[in-house]
């Protein structure tokens, strides 16, 4: 009788059955890695592209995350990037006008100070007419307007950071250099399991 037995061929068959879990592991692994990664990219590239500080693109007035990844899951291999911010004016979570002013606003209400601002840096420095510095009851210290022909005073604010990450400035860089990263995370992540089988 003859006997013909491939040594390893037992545990070669046991990892072959688990490489589709580990790739899927990876696979979720560098998805997850690029959608920081992005997330960090689109805080950084507003910083330097629009004249605002950082603190106020991580957090908002009350201290709340601007910024928010909801990670891949088993059922779900797909990461989501929530820049936080509206598209209106009047939107609670957009950034103060005083935060884009190039000329620093004083430390309470000060008659003849004309508030002075840039929304991107280098742009072109822009005065609010009759602006002024203040506090309000409900949204607390900023640039104000007194709207012409009324009494109505309102509270103004620059672009939020949702809309910074997704302007012409700032989301073409994100794209590209997102995609460049999950390429590289990829081709890493399956690497790193062939190399546990010995193979390459």
């Amino acid at each position: 009788m003859l006997i013909f037995k491939i040594e390893g061929l037992e545990e070669l068959t046991k990892e072959l059955q688990e490489f589709p879990k580990a790739i899927q592991r990876a696979t979720r692994s560098a998805i997850d890695t690029t959608a920081t990664a992005v997330k960090n990219l689109g805080i950084d590239e507003s910083y330097r592209v629009y004249n605002v500080e950082m603190a106020r693109l991580l957090k908002d007035s009350r201290g709340r995350v601007t910024s928010v990844v909801k990670r891949t899951t088993q059922t779900n291999p797909t990461a989501i990037v929530t820049f936080k911010g509206g598209d209106n004016p009047k939107a609670g979570d957009r950034p103060g006008l005083q935060h884009f002013a190039t000329n620093k606003p004083p430390s309470k209400r000060t008659s003849g100070w004309k508030p002075i601002y840039a929304i991107t840096r280098g742009g072109t420095p822009k005065t609010v007419k009759r602006g002024f510095f203040g506090e309000g009851k409900l949204k607390g210290q900023g640039i104000f307007q007194r709207q012409e022909g009324t009494k109505k005073i309102v509270r103004q604010t620059g672009s939020s950071l949702k809309q910074m990450v997704m302007s012409s400035a700032v989301y073409p860089r994100i794209e590209k250099e997102g995609m460049s990263i999950l390429a590289q995370k990829l081709i890493e992540a399956v690497d790193k399991q062939l190399k546990k089988m010995g193979r390459k």
